[in-house]
């Protein structure tokens, strides 16, 4: 099997059935809970469980996050890449800043938080959860 590497119409057709869905964020002191809202053809709306804030997450966002996983061969559970979110700019690891950097060059909100756990669900990403620091990887 290879990995997800595209957000093509079947991962974006994936991403669609986990409307209303509730997920779960990487380990965090709060293990905070999300919801996907709506889904339209370049974005998704979730609300975050911590205070019912809206984000929008875009398919190029997601598809950032794929390609800084291939490009680093970030692909199986020993190739696994710490997650490192933050809301910071400063202290935020390299996959956070990849999914959160717009096209112009700037810096966007956290979304790799959002992210993984919605690639995890459609079967293209493996998160550590039990362990710290969280890390992930592409699964193959």
């Amino acid at each position: 099997m290879h990995p997800i590497t595209q957000v093509d119409s079947t991962l974006w057709a994936l991403i669609n059935r986990l409307a209303d869905q509730t997920l779960q964020t990487p380990y965090t002191p709060r293990n905070c809970e999300f919801r996907i809202d709506t889904i339209a053809n370049d974005r998704l709306h979730i609300t975050t469980g911590e205070g019912d804030t809206p984000i929008q997450i875009s398919r190029e966002a997601i598809q950032r996050t794929l390609d800084y996983l291939v490009q680093h061969e970030h692909i199986g559970q020993p190739s696994a890449i710490q997650i490192k979110s933050s809301h910071q700019p400063a202290d935020a690891g390299p996959l956070c800043l990849a999914a959160r950097t717009q096209p112009d060059g700037t810096v966007g909100v956290c979304v790799i938080t959002y992210i993984l756990p919605i690639l995890e669900r459609c079967h293209a990403v493996g998160i550590s959860r039990m362990q710290k620091p969280t890390s992930t990887w592409l699964l193959s």
